[in-house]
């Protein structure tokens, strides 16, 4: 996972104290006269990430679970007072899990461990079903080379469990185009603060422990760097344009990553992003992402990644410039997304991409409502 995803907050982080255990757990048949839903135990997760890295990937089991009739996860602060707030460890035995659990009366049992490596975030799950005739745990693995790669390797591991349904995702199309939204997008005000780039501020760029706002510049970027680039035009004159300059080593890992200053938006409003770029071989990954106001461990309010827009991929454009337009329906089931960041990343292959004229505009009301049910909040704890 690239650095710069460890700028998003975490969408969940608990702490609680330890309880006492004294239940046996109960099979499958003697639940199903109670539910009809098979309840998991998703234990914290152990391995060299970080523990805020480690805490979104357990929410996301939880959370991917709980979207259908079949499973029923316990909720996390359970999950960590069963756990002792540690994580478990990858070689622990059934039994050793199971007495940890056993009030909670669980069939599915989930652990396992996510470790920071070159290529990204390793994830290595085990799961057991408790009435199952295999005596061993069934093991999985997954690279998270990406952010947006955590959710379709959770679901490539749950899609195992017997009864899950296949994952669906809600669909934004690219540009839902009309008369009304090209006037719109004509006339409207431009939202993103400095997207000409004319000045030396409005974006931060983003490498390792490195983020700083790209200076102005008559000349093209050192290696691994982010520059304003004073390009020389056809006129004799000069434009200004976002460059970035990618290693070898930087593409195949980190990518280098440069994000706008907050947007705030209106509600039910529907946005068109529009940008050109220009690149001699990196890839793009640009995302729009959406924020909300939450209070952090500390009770003060923090900025937390609610939403995210993926813009198609696209490569080189052998020396072309190329617009790329991608309408947006920023919404969460449950938060407000209050302002918006315009992501531009490039990654995967070494070499100079330049972005120029990034626009954000209001181009009408949203043309997308639907629930997604693969971000539905995590199970909380029924009222005493």
């Amino acid at each position: 996972m690239s650095n710069h995803d460890k700028q998003i907050p975490a969408l969940l982080i608990v702490m609680c104290s330890a309880i006492l255990l004294a239940r046996p757990i109960a099979s499958a048949a003697d639940l199903a006269t109670n539910s009809s839903k098979l309840r998991v135990a998703v234990f914290p997760l152990a391995g060299s990430a970080s523990p805020d890295q480690r805490e979104k990937v357990g929410f996301a089991l939880r959370a991917k679970l709980d979207r259908d009739d079949h499973y029923e996860p316990i909720d996390g602060p359970t999950m960590q007072e069963a756990a002792g707030d540690r994580p478990i460890a990858w070689d622990i035995s059934i039994d050793a899990l199971r007495k940890l659990v056993q009030d909670e009366q669980p069939q599915v049992l989930v652990w396992g461990q996510l470790d920071s490596s070159a290529g990204g975030l390793q994830l290595r799950l085990k799961t057991f079903d408790v009435d199952q005739p295999d005596p061993l745990p069934h093991e999985f693995q997954k690279t998270i080379a990406q952010p947006t790669d955590v959710r379709f390797a959770v679901e490539d591991i749950l899609q195992t469990l017997q009864g899950v349904k296949r994952f669906e995702h809600p669909v934004e199309d690219a540009v839902h185009d009309d008369a009304k939204a090209r006037e719109l997008f004509a006339h409207g005000v431009n939202l993103v603060l400095n997207g000409d780039f004319s000045k030396p501020s409005g974006w931060e760029a983003l490498l390792g422990p490195d983020i700083y706002p790209p200076a102005m510049s008559a000349t093209l970027p050192p290696v691994d760097k982010v520059v304003i680039y004073s390009m020389p035009d056809d006129k004799g004159g000069t434009n200004n344009v976002l460059a970035m300059n990618l290693s070898k080593d930087t593409a195949e890992n980190n990518g280098l990553a440069c994000l706008s200053a907050p947007t705030p938006i209106k509600p039910d409003m529907r946005y068109r992003l529009r940008f050109r770029y220009r690149s001699d071989g990196p890839t793009l990954h640009v995302f729009v992402k959406g924020y909300t106001t939450a209070p952090g461990l500390d009770g003060k309010p923090e900025e937390r990644e609610c939403y995210r827009r993926q813009v198609p991929p696209s490569g080189a454009t052998d020396g072309k410039w190329v617009t790329v337009d991608c309408d947006l329906n920023p919404q969460h089931v449950v938060m407000k997304v209050e302002h918006l960041r315009v992501d531009l990343y490039a990654y995967l292959k070494p070499g100079v991409v330049m972005f120029d004229d990034v626009e954000l505009k209001a181009v009408g009301e949203q043309t997308r409502h639907a629930a997604d049910a693969a971000i539905k909040p995590p199970a909380t704890r029924p009222a005493k």
